[in-house]
């Protein structure tokens, strides 16, 4: 197959299920990104002190966000 070809072929949508046509929005969003934390904290034991500072800094940031973007 000359390499011409294989762009062509690269570039042709599947048939199959397509990652930018599931909604990853409202409440299945956030189960979905709840639960890859989750899998990601339980593999991986040394991230969950970065987890805990990130989630304190959400939580402080979000209400001075809130204010200036309301």
């Amino acid at each position: 197959m000359a390499v011409h070809e294989r762009r062509l072929k690269m570039n042709q949508v599947h048939p199959g299920i397509r990652i930018d046509r599931i909604p990853a929005e409202g409440g299945g969003g956030l189960i979905f990104a709840l639960g890859m934390a989750a899998v990601v904290l339980v593999a991986i034991p040394t991230l969950r002190p970065v987890a805990l500072l990130c989630l304190a800094g959400g939580a402080v940031l979000a209400p001075v966000l809130h204010r200036l973007y309301r």
